[in-house]
């Protein structure tokens, strides 16, 4: 009987080195990523929109409503991202790489 390899082999062998932890920091960087680019796309919308409002105060009152909620959006994310960086560095523990450090006795 030949034997059962589990491990990827040849051209998928780089797929050995994916970790938890790399999977972890990808998230959290892939959903900073999408928060800042839903941002800049809701920004813009909410600038388009007041722009071809004609001046009507139900459509420039509802693209102020859009430009604030972007504002507020951003400030949430980068408030995380500024929360994940103090954590770094106070505690030794980066979220972004999740590196964690070993206790030594």
């Amino acid at each position: 009987m030949g034997s059962f390899r589990i491990f990827p082999e040849g051209q998928f062998a780089s797929l050995n080195t994916i970790s938890i932890e790399g999977l972890i920091s990808a998230a959290v960087m892939v959903s900073l990523i999408i928060a800042s680019l839903s941002f800049v796309f809701s920004l813009l919308f909410g600038g388009i929109k007041w722009t071809a409002s004609g001046g009507k105060k139900e459509r420039v009152d509802e693209a102020k409503n859009q430009i604030a909620s972007a504002l507020i959006g951003i400030l949430i994310v980068f408030s995380a991202w500024a929360i994940i960086n103090f954590i770094s560095v106070f505690f030794g523990v980066n979220l972004l790489t999740f590196n964690i450090p070993s206790i030594q006795p």
